[in-house]
This record gives C-alpha cells, structure tokens and sequence, in this order.
C-alpha cells in the first residue's frame, strides 16, 4: 500500500541522518592521516553536522508549510546525496567541514518534514504505529553506525559518505514518485527576517555549547534582541502554536526528557573503559542495550499509544521508569556487574522510548495538519539542543572531581571519573523526575484546553 511505501522511504531517510550521525566517528583517525589535520578541525567535521541540522529544523518546517512537504523533503534528499559525495571527494579538511556543514542541512530538512509526511499518510488511529515504527531507524543507526563504520573504514573512509550516494538516489527518485504531492499554502509568509534572527540566534548558540566556548555564547545573548526583534509581527513560530500552553509545556518535558536519555551513554562510555578497564567492543556492547530497548519497545509503544489514546499516562509511566533506573544506577554502578549495567540500561531504554513515541505524536498534532512541519521542526530542534548539552556537561563534572578546569582540555586528569559519573547519573535522573512534573502539568493543562474547545 502507498502509506507503507511512504513509511519505508521516510525511514529510510531517518535511518541515511541518524546512521551518519555516529558513523563518522570511527573516521576520525583516517580522516585525520590523510588530511595531516589537527584534531580541533576533526572535532569540526563531527559538530558542524549537528550545528547545521539544528540550525536548519525549524526554517524548514516553515518552507514545508509554504512550499509543500514533498518539494522541500525531495530538496533535503538532493542536499543530504550531493553533500555525501563531496565530502568524499573533498581536497582538503575545510571543504570537508564545509560539505559536511551542508550534509546538515539535508539532514535537518529531512528529520523535520519526515514525520509530518508520514502522518499526512497515515489516518489519526494509526499515528502512533507510524512513528514507533520510524523512530526504529535511529535505534538501528545508533546500533549499526559503529559497526557498519569499522567495516567501512578498514578499506577506505570515503566509503563511510559514498554509500549514502545509491541510497539517496534510490530512496529520493522513489519519494519524488510515490509521496503524495501537497501544494502547501503560499500565502503563507516566510519571512527572511524572521529566519536569520533566528539563525543569529541558534547558531551561535549551538556553537558555544558545542565547545564550552563563552565568547560564541555571549556572542548568541548579544543577538538575543534582534532575534526578539525579526519576531515582531508575523513570528516563525505560528502564534496559535505559541499561544497554546499545553504544547509549550510538552516542549519543556521532552526537552527535559532528551537531554536525560541521550547523555547516559557518553558517562558510561567513559567509565567503562577508563575505570573498568573494558575493552571498545565490550563497551559497545554494553552501550548497545539502550538502542536495542528501543527497537523493541517503539512499535510498541505506538500501538499502546494508538490503542489506548493515554498519551500523558505513557509518557508519565516511561520518565518514572527511566529516572528511577538511572538513578539504582548511579547508587550501584561500582557494585554491579556489566551485565546488570547492561540490564538497568535496557529498562532505563524502554522507558525513554515510551516517552519518546507519545511526546512525538502529541507535539505532531498540537500544530494541527497546517502547523505540522513547524511543530516538528521546533521539537526536534530542542532535542538537538538538549543532546549536545548534555554531551557538553559531562567534562564539568569531572572538573569538579577532582581533575580541575585543566581536565576539560587534557586527557592528564587527577579526577574521580567514578565520582564525575555517579553525580552526572543522579543529575541525569533527577531531571528525568522534573520532566516527570512537567508531563504531569501538560495532563492538566491538555484536558482543560480539551473541555474548553469542546
């Protein structure tokens, strides 16, 4: 059927964005050879994909809303394809940054007006399976990215780029023919001030805490007027979405929530080899029982969702589930084996995802079928945020073990790396608890709006 034909090529798509996400890392060294360059410039061809992805979600689901979904979707293919195979081809480690910049911004474009497409497809009944069945692929991406990547990198790390070239051509001349054409409204404004009021804003800002760099986040609070400024008037948030208290609230508990549920492998990552002593691969694996939760439980969580409508209930089950086990982690991490580290990361997986599927479907449809894209654009853009905050927090905690400022530039620390991490768990699942609160007020709120729109 053409709505499972839709499924798979949008997944697909988010399958090409999460996979290069983390495929790259395995890179690193090659890169670094052939290029003969530093490791700041690496560190860029990680970051500049995130920077430019973040920065890109919301102006897209803005051009979706005006252009149709299907043209801007097919566009962020072209941008993701094309980038790919410059990268690969790149003469020099700035026009692989560059490009890689670009690969963002296919990737961003197509992350935003992914799901958007997929619901259009899909009757409001089947939303849930929809997404729980999508949000597979960046289970699988997080799975097979350093596994695929190792593969590729021992013949040539081109190959790491140059196979999202078939892919794309595939997977974009198949969505150009089978996902449904929509007009969009183009009487709908896109302001050009509006965008780059917000890009003064973001990028800066995404930079700053990418790096820990106070000059670009100082830098982002100096343009933070004239970002106040380009809103006057027709703002690139829609002002009925705005105005809605209920989604405002879900974007504070999902933001909450990603920021907890991403950042516990990096800790552990840390831990596990520099304390325990385990090897990379064993690593992996014990890392892999988050990606391998969510696997299993997003289809799941999607039919629960789709059958029982008790999305706030889910969401409030999955954040109780997922704080509680980061938080018997922190207090007995150095008394467990790594199988039930292995085991409490599973559980912790299970109830992130619970939370994940429902928090999507319902910031999907508060925008309604007109505001979709923005809407989608707007929650994936703080969950980028909150991602890259909590990858770039960790350092200060070790810096308050015991390894000092000095810590967070060099690998020489005198920290407590058992301590950094026990103290980085609790944090982590003490704001799985505020989101717990957060979700709870938007079940409030929700059926108050509820009763007065009926």
């Amino acid at each position: 059927m053409p709505k499972y034909t839709v499924l798979a090529i949008t997944t697909l798509g988010a399958l090409m964005t999460s996979l290069d996400s983390t495929i790259v890392y395995l890179a690193v060294p090659a890169m670094q050879k052939y290029f003969t360059a530093g490791i700041a410039y690496l560190t860029l061809v990680i970051v500049a994909y995130l920077i430019s992805t973040t920065s890109t979600m919301i102006p897209s689901g803005s051009l979706a809303t005006k252009f149709g979904k299907k043209n801007i979707y097919i566009i962020g293919f072209i941008i993701f394809t094309l980038s790919s195979l410059l990268i690969a081809v790149s003469p020099n480690i700035i026009s692989a940054i560059l490009f890689r910049a670009i690969e963002g911004v296919g990737a961003g474009i197509m992350g935003t007006v992914g799901i958007p497409i997929l619901l259009a497809v899909f009757p409001q009944n089947e939303h849930g399976r929809a997404i729980g069945i999508n949000s597979i692929a960046w289970s699988i991406g997080a799975l097979l990215g350093p596994v695929l990547g190792g593969i590729l990198v021992t013949f040539d790390w081109r190959y790491i780029f140059l196979i999202n070239v078939p892919i794309g051509v595939i997977a974009g001349t198949l969505g150009y023919y089978v996902i449904p054409g929509d007009t969009g409204n183009l009487t709908t404004k896109v302001s050009i001030k509006n965008m780059a009021g917000f890009l003064s804003l973001i990028v800066p800002l995404t930079v700053g805490i990418s790096f820990l760099n106070y000059y670009w986040l100082l830098a982002s609070l100096a343009m933070a007027p004239f970002f106040v400024l380009s809103q006057r008037g027709e703002t690139l948030i829609p002002t009925k979405l705005l105005m809605k208290r209920s989604y405002i609230v879900l974007l504070i508990s999902t933001s909450l929530q990603a920021l907890s549920f991403f950042a516990v492998s990096y800790a552990l990552s840390i831990y596990l080899q520099s304390d325990i002593g385990l090897i990379p691969l064993v690593t992996g694996i014990v890392l892999a029982a988050n990606p391998i939760a969510s696997l299993v439980t997003s289809p799941l969580s999607g039919y629960l969702f789709d059958r029982t409508r008790r999305g706030s209930e889910i969401m409030l089950a999955g954040l109780l589930v997922q704080g509680s086990s980061i938080l018997i982690l922190a207090y007995m991490i150095q008394n467990i084996s790594v199988v039930y580290i292995f085991a409490i990361l599973f559980v912790s997986g299970i109830g992130g995802t619970l939370f994940w599927t429902s928090s999507t479907v319902l910031a999907m449809n508060a925008g309604g079928e007109s505001n979709r894209s923005i809407a989608s654009g707007t929650i994936f853009t703080l969950r980028n945020i909150a991602l890259v905050i909590g990858l770039t927090s960790f350092p200060l905690f070790i810096a308050g073990s015991g390894g000092g400022i000095a810590s967070i530039l060099t690998f020489q620390t005198d920290a407590n790396i058992f301590l950094a991490v026990k103290y980085y768990l609790i944090a982590i699942a003490l704001l799985s608890y505020i989101s717990l609160g957060f979700t709870f007020l938007y079940r409030i709120i929700e059926r108050i709006e509820n009763k007065q729109d009926s």
